[in-house]
This record gives structure tokens, C-alpha cells and sequence, in this order.
């Protein structure tokens, strides 16, 4: 049974969350210039292709962090082949001045049924033609759409049968600027570094997982300190381009990492860096264990090594398309395997990772699995909902 305390926190974020979700109601102008400006943006823009996804959303709970899920969710679409349209709902563009939630608000059509909106022209009866797919947050079908999904939020429960996780993805600066089309070079390019970290690890920001309690993997600060501790006779640390651009050349067959409290490169340059190594360490992140440098990593096919491995659906496989690991006898584990492994594993290893991110992770796949008569609701939050499959393997 649920301590009080437990019981009493989980109603102060409900509340929490109704109050931002309705401060659209004393926000009303802060709305209707953030439609305003959505729908001079869209001037002109006219549907020209053959598969259209209407989104009729109401919840900024699909924010999810600083807007990244919705551009996910708008991303994989666009990327998946459909033209993306959204009825304006302006309890859900409270929120759209924000950055990654504007830019993917720039890649979808506003669309207004007769007698939604006071002051916008509406879509006469005439123009309409059936949306192939609708994607909602309400109860009820859209008489728009041949067919309409639910979009789920809650993270309370486990994914039931029917439900379709939208995958974890990637920093939407990747997205937008078009690293995507540059994967199949990433992955055919030269391998230089066995093991490589980049990113913040500070102990005052990664020494706990903060929001999350359901699992409870080796927080980043121990996780980058035992590495460096077991490679202390070879780590590599760049602190400067003159440094990145020297290892760059080199062959170095154990760690290499980045601190970015040292030094930071030029975001365009991340994949890149993903792609130099044959490994990459995907420990977790500030307030969730599923970090977005893993799937760019594996998108890149970089071999992610991590303990978060069950947050995946479907979960990832040790020597299959991750090195895994519990704790941080694990992790030293881990380490001496990646050390000492030959290169016709390393390549197995590699192909399978990008088997998982084309069949798993990739827009194709998530469209496809979207359109299938098996999938009966979208989960957009299935890497927090509780974690069944890592309680089965302890099980096991």
C-alpha cells in the first residue's frame, strides 16, 4: 500500500497538472496570438500528397519535456510520409511559443472545422476529404478521419495489449536539422574509438535520477567516474578542438570521453562523434534513465552500453544489440568485455543495432506499426510507465 507521503504527492501533481493545463482559460489573449501568429505562418500552404494525419489535441501533458515528445510525434509523421494537419485547440497551443513545440507546429497545417473557430476561415463542407488517420486526445472518433487513435499520457500503468509505444527519440535539434539523411554515411564511416562518453556528468545534476522511481540504475556522475577509473591508465579526455581534431586521427582502444563542464563541441558535430566509436556509454539521464544520446547513438549504429536496457519496447538484448549491465560490478564487467572484444563480434553487434533502430526506432517503422489493425492506442510515455520487463528478467 501507497505511504501517505506517496499518496499525498502524487495528488499535489495532479493538481499541478490541472492548473497548467487550464491556465489557458486567464492566458485567453497569450493563445489567440500564439494562433494568430501559427496561422500567418501556414499562409498558403496547400495538402499535396497522399496520406494525411489530422492531430486533435488538447492535452499540453503531450509536451512532455520542453515540447520534445510533440516534436517527436510531429517528426516521425513527417518523416513517416503523412501531411500533417491539427485542428487549433487553444488549451493545447498555450504552450506553442516554445521552442522545439513552434518548430514542429511549423510542419503542420492548421485546420478548421466548420464552426471551431470565431475570426478564421473555416474548411467548407466541400473541401473536406477524410483524413486517413486521426490522432486524438478525446473520447470521441473523428468524423474527419477513416480512422482514429487515442493518444495516451498516463504513465501509471503498463503497456496493455493494443497499446503503441512512440519511440524515444532524438534531441529535436537532430530532427531539425536534417541529420537523418546523413545515417547510412554515419554508419559506413570509419571507427576509431572502442568506448566514447560526451555530455554533462556533473555530481551536483547526475548524482540521482530525480523524477523517476520505478527503476533504479547507477546514476551518470558513478557511472562515468567508475569508467574512467577502470580505463585510469588510458583514458582520453579532449578539452579543446585542437585535442578532438588529434584524436580524430588516432586509434584509441579505450576511452575517450567529453565533459561538457570542459568543453563542448559544435552541436552539428554530435553524430559525428557517435559515429567515431564502435561504443558509446549511454548512462542515464538527469530525470529519467532513457537518455537521448542513446538513440542517437544506435540510430548511428553505435553500440549503446547500458543498464536501462528493459525501458525499450521491445527491451534491448545484451550481445544482441547493447552490452547491459546491473550495478556497478556490472559495469566493470561490461568494460572488460568491450576491452577485449574481437571485431567480427563488434560487427555483429553493430549490425543489430541498426536492425533495432530500421525496425524499432526509425519513422517508417513507426508509421507502419501505426497503421496496423493490431494497434488500438498511441502511448507516448511508455519509457515511464512501470517496468514490467525488467521485473520479469529479475524474476526469471
Amino acid at each position: 500500500m501507497p505511504s501517505p507521503f506517496s499518496a499525498l504527492r502524487a495528488a499535489g501533481l495532479r493538481l499541478e497538472r490541472s492548473v497548467k493545463q487550464h491556465r489557458w482559460l486567464w492566458r485567453y489573449t497569450h493563445c489567440r496570438r500564439v494562433l494568430r501568429d501559427w496561422v500567418a505562418d501556414a499562409e498558403g500552404r496547400q495538402f499535396a500528397g497522399s496520406r494525411r494525419c489530422l492531430l486533435d489535441l488538447r492535452r499540453i501533458a503531450i509536451d512532455g519535456e520542453q515540447g520534445r515528445r510533440f516534436h517527436a510525434l510531429v517528426t516521425l509523421l513527417e518523416r513517416g510520409g503523412y501531411e500533417l494537419a491539427m485542428v487549433p485547440r487553444l488549451q493545447f497551443l498555450q504552450t506553442g511559443h516554445r521552442t522545439f513545440k513552434a518548430s514542429a507546429l511549423a510542419k503542420v497545417k492548421p485546420y478548421f472545422p466548420v464552426g471551431s473557430a470565431a475570426g478564421f476561415p473555416a474548411e467548407s463542407d466541400a473541401d473536406v476529404v477524410p483524413f486517413d488517420l486521426c490522432l486524438s486526445d478525446s473520447a470521441s472518433a473523428s468524423p474527419l478521419a477513416r480512422r482514429t487513435i487515442p493518444v495516451l499520457t498516463g504513465i501509471g500503468n503498463a503497456l496493455a495489449a493494443g497499446d503503441l509505444a512512440m519511440p524515444y527519440s532524438f534531441f529535436p535539434t537532430v530532427w531539425d536539422q536534417r541529420e537523418d539523411d546523413r545515417f547510412d554515411r554515419y554508419r559506413r564511416g570509419p571507427r576509431n574509438w572502442r568506448l566514447f562518453f560526451g555530455g554533462h556528468c556533473s555530481l551536483e545534476s547526475y548524482s540521482r535520477i530525480k523524477k523517476y522511481r520505478r527503476l533504479c540504475p547507477v546514476d551518470r556522475y558513478h557511472v562515468v567516474r567508475e569508467v574512467r577509473r577502470y580505463f585510469s591508465q588510458s583514458t582520453l579526455t579532449i578539452a579543446s578542438d585542437l585535442q578532438l581534431e588529434s584524436a580524430q586521427r588516432q586509434r584509441h582502444e579505450s576511452f575517450v570521453m567529453i565533459d561538457n563542464a570542459d568543453y563542448r563541441t559544435d552541436p552539428s558535430r554530435w553524430l559525428g562523434l557517435l559515429a567515431q566509436s564502435d561504443f558509446f556509454l549511454a548512462a542515464p539521464g538527469c530525470d529519467y534513465p532513457l537518455s537521448h544520446n542513446a538513440i542517437e547513438a544506435i540510430a548511428v549504429g553505435t553500440i549503446p552500453v547500458l543498464e536501462y536496457d528493459s525501458l525499450f519496447t521491445p527491451p534491448l538484448r545484451d550481445g544482441e544489440n547493447c552490452i547491459a549491465y546491473r550495478g556497478l560490478d556490472g559495469l566493470r564487467h561490461a568494460a572488460a568485455r568491450i576491452e577485449t572484444m574481437d571485431q567480427a563480434d563488434i560487427r555483429r553487434l553493430r549490425t543489430g543495432v541498426i536492425d533495432y533502430y530500421k525496425t524499432h526506432l526509425s519513422p517508417e517503422s513507426f508509421c507502419k506499426n501505426l497503421e496496423s489493425e493490431h494497434t488500438k492506442r498511441l502511448h507516448l510515455f511508455s519509457y515511464l510507465t512501470p517496468a514490467i520487463h525488467s521485473a520479469a528478467k529479475q524474476a526469471a
